[in-house]
């Protein structure tokens, strides 16, 4: 979440928060501004946190957006593109329930006909914590949205948060079936995944329900859908002091039953010394807060790898005594995500015959998609092309062989610098928030990434000489290297 100052919102909201190489052929078009910088306000410029959906030529990518909070209750904002991405229209924000207010974490999904899910962190007018969905409206030339839905959690007190969505697009029984799963936060007691349903096309969504069954410390849940239908639902564990663990449930019946809960991997958790000392909570240098969030998905491509299940995540590869604090790894699953194989290093070792990170610096945020053709990607940020480990690039590592080898290519032309973030250049965010997540999807024609990118120089009160300005922005990627 797009997480606030203390002062600038709610007290339940305050009170919790203060706890918790050039361009190449295969890569199509330039990167795209996504987010009309003109709609900011001051030093309330940040725009992070992306998500993505794409059904023929449109494309809809939403954001948090610091900008609208204080005009038009919320931090949900988004853009759409008729074109497949070359060009985006700013639509400014997710409009909130009646007296309400939506908190950011946006997440976007779509079924076969074309209809959008925009998903969101909500209060309603009493201030109580939702899970909002929203449906698009059938609008000739532009995207737009309906009444958000709103989902309770199971505690009327608990703060929900990191909710994230998927749409059954098998073609079977439970075709156009939307899934959202969340963190709730308690009160009283640990965090708890929780879980619902709607097999109206998001009009109304089940009661929700508990997932996770082990941890102190759960968050970070990411659903997806298998070619048959099945439904998996991965999250990180944060309960050891140093270790961390994925955890990962399915069901084949649209989530009303569900397998025993699974261990997919154990890792070390991320922890930077100097960095995560001054934020008080893991971070990388720049002041970046990490988490090791868990991005899933399968293969349903009819070749060799079908139905097989992989999931991302960054992790301390054990070297901090070297300054090696995070690299990206792969785990996968051959067997409906009952047996895991051991965490595969994607960006250097022995896995990685092209392009592999010669240094000890960050890479980070993952978020893996597989391809048509079962090509395994995963975007993620890198630190690599910078001798003072602080510019980030996007690169990308691909497999073409279920994951057992795996290539690395830059994708930004230009890396971008990092903003002031200890104490927050926007007055409105917390200290150490640079996002927590960005996104990805894929179809027959290619990938279609957005990221946070900070590469605009904004002159801004406070800042006459200048500082990296949080944009989103959006790019496709061809399907193989």
């Amino acid at each position: 979440m797009l997480t606030l100052r203390p002062g600038f919102a709610l007290p339940l909201i305050a009170a919790f928060l203060v706890s918790c190489g050039g361009e190449r052929e295969w890569f199509g078009a330039a990167d795209v501004l996504v987010n009309d910088p003109s709609t900011d306000r001051g030093n309330n410029t940040t725009q992070s946190e992306t998500a993505v959906a794409r059904h023929g030529d449109v494309v809809v990518v939403g954001y948090n957006d610091s900008g609208e909070f204080t005009r038009r209750s919320s931090l949900t904002g988004y853009a759409y593109s008729l074109d497949g991405g070359a060009s985006f229209s700013d639509a400014g924000v997710l409009a909130p329930v009646r007296g309400g207010r939506n908190l950011g974490d946006p997440a976007l999904a779509v079924d076969r006909e074309g209809n959008f899910y925009f998903a969101t962190l909500a209060i309603d007018a009493a201030a109580r914590s939702y899970v909002a969905i929203a449906r698009s409206r059938k609008t000739k030339g532009e995207v737009t949205f309906g009444t958000p839905v709103l989902i309770p959690g199971l505690d009327p007190d608990g703060f929900q948060d990191k909710e994230l969505i998927a749409v059954d697009a098998s073609g079977g029984p439970r075709d156009g079936h939307v899934y959202v799963v969340w963190t709730e936060f308690p009160p009283r007691g640990p965090s708890r995944i929780l879980f619902s349903r709607s097999s109206e096309g998001g009009r109304t969504f089940a009661p929700a329900m508990r997932l996770s069954r082990s941890g102190t410390g759960v968050q970070g849940a990411m659903p997806v859908v298998g070619k048959q239908g099945e439904l998996y639902v991965a999250w990180e564990d944060r309960s050891g002091v140093r270790t961390g663990y994925i955890k990962l449930r399915r069901s084949t019946d649209g989530g009303r039953n569900w397998d025993p809960e699974t261990l997919a991997a154990r890792f070390e958790r991320i922890s930077e010394r100097e960095a995560t000392g001054a934020c008080g909570r893991a971070a990388l240098g720049g002041y970046i807060r990490v988490s090791e969030f868990p991005s899933i998905d399968g293969d349903r491509s009819g070749g060799p790898g079908e139905g097989n299940v992989y999931i991302a995540f960054a992790a301390d590869p054990g070297r901090q005594a070297r300054g090696d604090a995070a690299d990206i790894f792969v785990v996968r699953s051959e067997d409906g995500g009952r047996t895991w194989s051991e965490p595969v290093n994607v960006v250097k070792g022995h896995a990685v015959t092209s392009g592999a990170d010669e240094t000890t610096n960050d890479n980070f945020m993952p978020v893996l998609t597989v391809g048509p053709e079962g090509q395994i990607n995963v975007f993620f940020y890198d630190r690599r092309n910078d001798s003072k480990n602080r510019k980030i690039d996007v690169y990308r590592a691909v497999s073409t062989d279920q994951g057992r080898t795996w290539a690395n290519e830059r994708v930004t032309a230009e890396a971008f610098d990092v903003p002031p973030l200890n104490p927050n250049f926007d007055p409105l965010v917390k200290s150490c928030y640079m996002g927590d997540y960005n996104d990805a999807t894929v179809d027959r024609s290619g990938f279609y990434l957005t990221w946070g990118d900070n590469r605009r120089i904004l002159r801004a009160p406070r800042f006459p000489r200048g500082r990296p300005d949080p944009d989103v922005r959006f790019r496709t990627v061809g399907l193989r290297p």
